[in-house]
Formats: C-alpha cells, structure tokens, sequence
C-alpha cells in the first residue's frame, strides 16, 4: 500500500472548496468521480493513521487492498467517538482542537481531535456563504448570538462554528446574549433586545444564530406584542435542537413568531444541521433561493459537494431505495484527521433538489438512541 501524504490531501480537498464556491455552483461534481477518488484516497490514509479505525476496518474484512469502491469503506457508529480515539496519530499526539459532543443521555461525551483546524474552518465558511450570506461582504453584517460562549463550552464545535462566522462576517459590534461567561450563564433578553435596537439604530443588516431551544426560550419570555423589526439585509441561522426530542412550538409556529418579531421573511430564516463528529454542516436552501434564485426553496438540508450521506435500511444497512426513509449515514472529506466514514442513529430521506443537488429531510431517531445534540446546552444553561 503506497502511503498517502497527509499535506497533498488536504490541498486536493482545499482546493475542491475553493473552486467550488469560487464557481458558485451548488451542482459540482454532478457524477461524483472527484468525490469518489478522494474518499479512496482519505479511507487509506486514515487507515494508515488511525488505529481504531483500522482495527474496525480489519474486523470487518475491509483494507485498502480490497476496497475499491465508496460503498465498501466500513461505516463507523458515532457512538464509538465515547470510548475510541478516531483521531490521526498527528492529531493525539499535537491537537489544537478537542470537540465534545454534548447532551447525551448517558453523560458521556464522544471526542473529536484535530491536529488543526484550517480544513475544517474552509468548509465551514464556504458552506455558509454560499447557503447563508452569499449576497454579504465580509465585515458587513453585526452579529448577535445565542449559543453558548466558549467560556461556558470551551469544547463545544458550535461556539467554535460561531466564533468563526464572528471572525468572518462580524462588523465590529457583534454580541452573545447567552452563556456569556461562565460567572453569569442564561439567556440574557435585555441584553439581546438593547443589541437587535442598536443595529437598527446603526442601519447595520443583523446576522442572528441561535439554536431552536434558545429561540423557543426567548420567545417564551418576550412580552407580548414584542417588535424587533431589523434592517434589510438581516438573517436569521437556527442551528437546530437536540435530536429526538419535540420543542413546544412547531417548526412554523416559531417561524410565525420570529417574523412578526424581527419583521423577518421566512425564506431568511434558515435552518443549519451539523454534527460535532462533522467538520461540514448542512443548510435549508430558502435564503440561497430568496438572495440569488438559482436554487429551488427546501426546507430540506442541502450540503457542500465534499459531504455525501447515504440511506440506509436499518436490518442489514444496505442502500434503501431513492426517497425511503432510513438510518443516515454521512461521508465528509473535511474530515481529514478524524473518520470521515460515519453511521448515525438518525433517521432521514434524501431529496432532489434543484440546483443542490440532493438534501437531507431528517425524521427524528431511531427508537432507544440517546437524547444529543448542542441545543441541549441552552436549556441547560437556563435550568442550572
């Protein structure tokens, strides 16, 4: 087996990226021979530098040496992220990143190392900026956040995802309105409408990310009658709630609401999907649509091209049939130093997608699988 040089890997899959958004085409790669070389490729070198992988990999009869297609790669449960260390021997041995799952029922946290992370910061911005701001500048939209702060969540991959957009697209005058620091967790709601008049003051277009229980709970404690309205140019990122559990508002009852608060369209009120074990996150397609048009609306998640996730039939984990509901499981060339080959407990559907290409339509868990996800953490910031 030829080894496979780690820097030339990222570069390949850097460069995808940038391409990619550099074309402004959410149907690249529409045969998935790229996708399919590279995952060749990240399966023998993560073979190579993550031991329990390759042991998972060997009990299963699968090497780089028999496996010559995608679908071959042995799939592993996220689970085995609390108890194996599927890290690259570069990222045990030197991490600059260390991201815990958060919310488990059981808890205990799955891990996820990195060695570093440029890889996974590019595909996190150029995923949001095609989905979510690709009408926006850099610098040009203020910030305001409702997830828990690093300080409160140091090991959290969604306070580093918004630290991140906060780097990117903040104009200098952003701010977090929950978990603000350890000292002083919450939701802070005086702080959060002061910050929302303010850049209505300001004339500035307001970039506002909170997960859906952050969301449920300021819509719990608004007084009634409560308007917000924001600038043009203003969006709204929902990074979602803890997998199988129900909210006390539907979907659309707490998109109502937030339009008439913020006096927001709802196609900008759009949803993200990410896992921590996931360095790309998905997106609903409604604000691409809205901005650019060369998009079909779907409330739906649509991906980057460098993610690929597959639907399977629970019994014996073979392909269901295009559009059947299965288990998901999720294939990211982002994820270079931790496995990239991954089945979850989700239950999901893929659908077609104009100009996307196929989305991702989540239908809860598979009955008996933990209660997790990082909207888990505004809850329990707010209880204790």
């Amino acid at each position: 087996m030829t080894p496979i040089d780690r820097a030339a890997l990222k570069a390949e899959v850097l460069d995808w990226i940038a391409s990619w958004l550099r074309s402004d085409s959410g149907a690249a790669d529409p045969a998935g021979e790229r996708f399919d070389s590279l995952a060749l490729r990240l399966f023998a070198f993560q073979f190579e530098h993550i031991p329990a992988f390759a042991a998972f990999c060997r009990f299963r009869g699968a090497t780089p040496d028999t496996v010559h297609a995608v679908s071959q790669i042995p799939l592993v449960p996220v689970t085995a992220f609390k108890s194996a260390r599927l890290a690259t021997d570069a990222a045990a041995q030197a991490p600059v990143a260390v991201f815990e799952t958060s919310g488990t029922s059981d808890g205990q946290p799955g891990r996820v190392t990195l060695h570093d992370t440029s890889l996974y910061d590019a595909s996190l911005h150029a995923g949001f900026q095609y989905f979510v701001t690709p009408d926006a500048t850099p610098g040009g939209l203020r910030c305001v956040s409702l997830v828990p702060g690093p300080a409160v969540r140091p090991h959290s991959s969604l306070g580093h995802m918004v630290q991140r957009l906060f780097q990117r697209w903040d104009d200098g005058g952003g701010s977090s309105h929950l978990g603000m620091s350890a000292a002083v967790p919450g939701l802070d709601l005086d702080g959060l409408h002061r910050a929302l008049h303010r850049a209505r003051d300001d004339g500035r277009p307001v970039l506002l990310l909170a997960t859906s229980l952050a969301l449920e709970l300021w819509l719990d404690s608004a007084p009634a009658g409560l308007r917000l309205p924001l600038p043009p140019g203003s969006r709204l990122m929902d990074t979602g709630g803890p997998k199988g559990r129900r909210l006390q508002l539907t979907r659309a009852d707490q998109h109502a609401r937030l339009g008439e608060i913020l006096q927001l369209d709802a196609d900008l009120l759009v949803g993200e999907l990410g896992m921590t074990e996931l360095a790309t996150p998905r997106y609903e397609t409604t604000a691409r649509h809205r901005l650019k048009g060369d998009v079909a609306a779907c409330r739906a998640h649509a991906a980057p091209p460098w993610l690929r996730s597959r639907i399977l039939r629970p019994a014996d984990r073979f392909p269901c049939e295009d559009g059947a509901l299965g288990m998901v499981a999720h294939l990211d060339l982002a994820n270079l130093d931790t496995c990239a080959f991954l089945l979850t407990a989700d239950l999901g559907r893929l659908v077609a997608v104009e100009g996307a290409g196929q989305a991702l339509e989540l239908a809860g868990r598979i009955p008996g699988s933990e209660w997790r996800g990082c909207g888990l953490d505004a809850e329990d910031l707010v209880q204790g």
